[in-house]
């Protein structure tokens, strides 16, 4: 009698390396689009944040005549400061409280009290304070602990709830400074449109400045490392301008720093652009369009899109 044949349907072990090896390249290809995807999706909602708050700076000032303060400084509130010397007083209020009723926040505007100093749960890096501590006046305590997510970019990386990732205008220097330049935003300023002689298409109002960044421990160049509490408190200032973007500092006279997109400097990363997109940051135009800036950006240009007053030739990449 003849035997019969048994046939194995199953896999030889060859094979199923083979279908494995597909499986993880197919994977390796399709982890990169999704997280393209995602990125893209949270660079829209950054894109359109910006929008909202650009627009809410329009209606401003539309409605005052003029755009908000960078920061407020009332002179009777110096000298109940920590640090009464300096041209602003730690708790300042900066221009994102301005806006809240342009923003739809109307109920949480009404919870700012403007004629006392800010207050902020988390003072952050570099303010002189304890950065895991609240700091300010109670008077405001509901509204600083409580920042809409419009001021949050979901792409930056998130260290506290209570810092924001844009800032202002501030073209240069100290932005809190009580001294007038060709600032757009500047120390308990209110520039008018018709003041922005450049045209409102060629004037930065406001840029990315993720709350986090790294920092230089020591002032040692070998001894980096990241901030913790984030540097960007969603409405109070003290004098290192937190809320403000400018395109170079000056620390000493005739020693200039230029503060490229995303710079890495140690020293001044916290007053610069920065953001968590790869490879640039949204822009708010005065006009209120918003665009992606390269950090690749020829960097003169990207200097003459802060000044309002200068009259320079300017045209976007």
């Amino acid at each position: 009698m003849r035997k019969k044949q048994v046939h194995n349907s199953g896999f030889t072990l060859i094979e199923l390396l083979v279908v494995i090896a597909i499986i993880a390249l197919l994977i390796s290809l399709l982890i990169p689009a999704i997280q393209a995807a995602r990125e893209a999706a949270r660079r829209s909602q950054c894109t359109n944040n910006m929008k909202q708050m650009a627009l809410a700076m329009n209606v401003y000032h539309e409605s005052f005549q003029s755009l908000p303060p960078g920061n407020l400084v009332l002179d009777e509130l110096r000298e109940q400061s920590c640090h009464p010397a300096g041209s602003v007083y730690c708790g300042s209020i900066g221009w994102a409280a301005f806006i809240l009723a342009q923003l739809e926040q109307t109920s949480l505007y009404d919870q700012v009290d403007f004629s006392a100093a800010a207050y902020t749960p988390e003072a952050g890096e570099e303010s002189h304070h304890e950065v895991s501590g609240p700091v300010g006046d109670i008077k405001n305590k509901y509204a600083g602990e409580n920042m809409p997510s419009v001021f949050s970019c979901p792409s930056a990386r998130q260290l506290s709830r209570h810092h924001k990732d844009y800032g202002v205008n501030g073209y240069q220097g100290y932005p809190q400074s009580a001294s007038v330049g060709d600032e757009l935003f500047s120390c308990s300023s209110g520039t008018r449109f018709a003041d922005i002689k450049d045209g409102l298409s060629n004037t930065f109002l406001l840029l990315e400045a993720s709350h986090y960044r790294k920092w230089m421990k020591g002032n040692i160049e070998t001894q980096m490392t990241e901030t913790v509490y984030g540097v960007n408190p969603f409405f109070w200032v003290c004098e290192f301008g937190q809320g403000y973007v400018v395109a170079f500092y000056e620390p000493i006279d005739n020693l200039q720093v230029d503060l490229t997109i995303n710079t890495t400097s140690p020293y001044y990363a916290a007053y610069g652009a920065r953001g968590g997109h790869a490879k640039g940051i949204n822009t708010a135009l005065c006009d209120g369009s918003i665009h992606f800036l390269s950090d690749k950006c020829d960097f003169e240009l990207y200097k003459k899109l802060f000044t309002y007053n200068g009259s320079e030739d300017v045209k976007l990449p």
